[in-house]
């Protein structure tokens, strides 16, 4: 089933579809107290895998709810798990759940069983759920939108963990659905879905948890790491079991950097009575700028398997997989993440976690040239449509920029801002069927709401193509808002990544060119002069 979203936004500022990783990994960061100190937790663990209507129990449900638990009991939580429940039971549990988080810090829910996603919706399937058609899902199952829009309303911060089984799923077949869609955005929720929306998980296999939750409850448990960079770990693990046909997914609208374990801080050594004799060691050169030590531009060795990622993110396009002792050349690091560009022996060029790589040897890459412009839009053709490959996507150039909200780059951000809003009220005249404004679904799974016009040719039938305002969903989640000219992207508008960041100003033929300003997920900036990629007047 292809990828499913909606033009819903749920309050707060901005406008966010994070996208899995750490290319912007930070925001402010909010360090845990010790488990058990200051802040309470609670977690409820749900796992269905005994259904009536299905045949058979559903596989590595049981063990990957137990594997959960116990990482989220040994990260401080008061853990509640249930097992096998029907509607009923299952509403009562999420509704004692809600009442002990009012009281609580932090929340964490967890689901494993059968889930469905259809028009627009998506469902939690309880054990007793036996829907004939789509019709009856809003009462045989749990609208996962409600769910959300509860615990928001509660005003606690929330970790919301899915990993709907993958296989068959009988019940979703019954009423023509697929895989889980993107959920509503919700200002305090941590979004994690184990595969991207639209895009169904890989059928588990063995007898143990299935490779998200096992790769889940190993690394948010890891002292000192935040979620996010958890989160990246958790990707390369899943990717590399799957073969890179499952990726996770998230959606970060806590607004700052949540650590569930804290970092072990070291016993500070006694002073010696007198000063060693030695002369200190002499101080390290200084890295270059948003450059770790460790890993500055040169020749490294993968002392892990994992992937090559089109973009320093998780859930991002895979570029090519990456064996135990695969040699590449470390290009330059991303700023404020865990990430680092790197090329490989093919010459192919993508982004890995710094982890992956073994000590540095050898010595730097020459310089690489600036990335050269490219549309995003396809040719034309008989119908609207995108490059299956042509996503933007926009790297960050550089540091903050201290220009000031009153210049150009500023003035162009508003300006995005605004046309952000006549593009929402232009996809919701698509979905009612306003006059001139359409919903169109591209086979690669983007979908496009807003303004369109036909051409003159054969008799005012020729191919249409976007102009005006609208919405364009690509497949991975990340999200075009505003502008069109001519069928490309071109005015004023928002270009949202999945990892929060975001740029907001001038774009033409399907490309940032122009002023505007880059955001970054940690709330730093970057205003100027742009041109695809690249920051014209650093």
């Amino acid at each position: 089933m292809l990828p499913r979203t909606r033009g819903r936004e749920a309050g707060g500022a901005g406008v966010k579809a994070v996208l899995w990783g750490s290319l912007f990994a930070g925001a402010l960061l909010l360090a845990m107290e010790p488990a058990g100190a200051v802040e309470k937790r609670v977690a409820l663990v749900l796992g269905n895998a005994r259904y009536a209507a299905a045949a058979g129990e559903v596989a590595t449900v049981g063990v990957n709810a137990a594997a959960m638990a116990a990482a989220l009991r040994k990260a401080g939580f008061s853990v509640t798990r249930a097992d096998n429940l029907g509607r009923v039971a299952m509403e009562s549990a999420l509704e004692r759940f809600r009442e002990s988080l009012s009281g609580a810090d932090l929340g964490f829910v967890y689901y494993s069983g059968l889930a469905v996603g259809v028009e627009e919706r998506e469902y939690l399937l309880p054990t007793d759920a036996a829907p004939a058609t789509a019709g009856d899902l809003p009462r045989d199952a749990l609208d996962l939108d409600a769910l959300l829009g509860d615990l928001r309303g509660i005003g606690r911060r929330t970790v919301v963990a899915l990993d709907p089984a993958g296989g068959d799923n009988p019940l979703a077949e019954r009423v023509g659905g697929g895989a889980l869609g993107t959920p509503l955005e919700a200002d305090g929720l941590f979004v994690i879905y184990a595969h991207r929306p639209g895009v169904p998980p890989v059928a588990a296999t063995g007898k143990g948890p299935d490779a998200f939750t096992a790769a889940l409850a190993r690394e948010i448990v890891k002292p000192g790491v935040p979620l996010r960079d958890s989160l990246a770990e958790v990707a390369r693990a899943v990717a590399t079991r799957s073969g890179g046909r499952q990726l996770p997914w998230l959606q970060d609208r806590l607004g700052g950097d949540l650590v569930l374990v804290p970092a072990v801080v070291a016993a500070v050594k006694p002073v010696p009575k007198e000063p060693p004799k030695e002369p200190p060691a002499k101080e390290a050169s200084p890295a270059p700028p948003n450059v770790p030590a460790a890993l500055s531009p040169g020749r490294y060795e993968a002392v892990r398997g994992g992937m090559l990622f089109e973009r320093p993110a998780v859930g991002a396009r895979g570029v090519a997989p990456l064996a135990r002792g695969d040699a590449v050349t470390v290009i330059e690091a991303v700023p404020q993440g865990s990430w680092v560009r790197v090329r490989d022996a093919a010459g192919r060029i993508g982004y890995v976690t710094a982890g992956t790589l073994s000590e540095r040897w050898g010595e730097p890459p020459p310089p690489v040239a600036a990335l050269p412009r490219g549309a995003v839009e396809a040719g034309p053709s008989s119908e609207p449509s995108m490059a299956p490959d042509g996503v933007a996507t926009l790297p960050p150039s550089g540091a903050s920029d201290p220009q000031g909200a009153d210049g150009p780059a500023g003035t162009a951000e508003q300006r995005a801002m605004q046309a952000v809003g006549s593009a929402r009220t232009a996809a919701e005249r698509a979905r009612g069927g306003r006059g001139g404004h359409w919903s169109y679904q591209f086979p690669n799974g983007d979908r496009y709401e807003g303004a369109w016009s036909q051409s003159e040719g054969n008799g005012g039938l020729g191919r249409p193509s976007r102009e005006g305002f609208g919405v364009y969903r690509f497949a991975n989640g990340q999200t075009y808002e505003g502008e069109w000219s001519r069928d490309l992207m071109s005015g004023y508008g928002v270009m949202t990544f999945l990892d929060g960041s975001r740029f907001a100003g001038r774009f033409r033929d399907g490309q940032p060119d122009g002023p505007g300003v880059f955001r970054f997920g940690d709330g730093s900036r970057s205003a100027g002069l742009w041109r695809g990629p690249v920051k014209l007047d650093d």
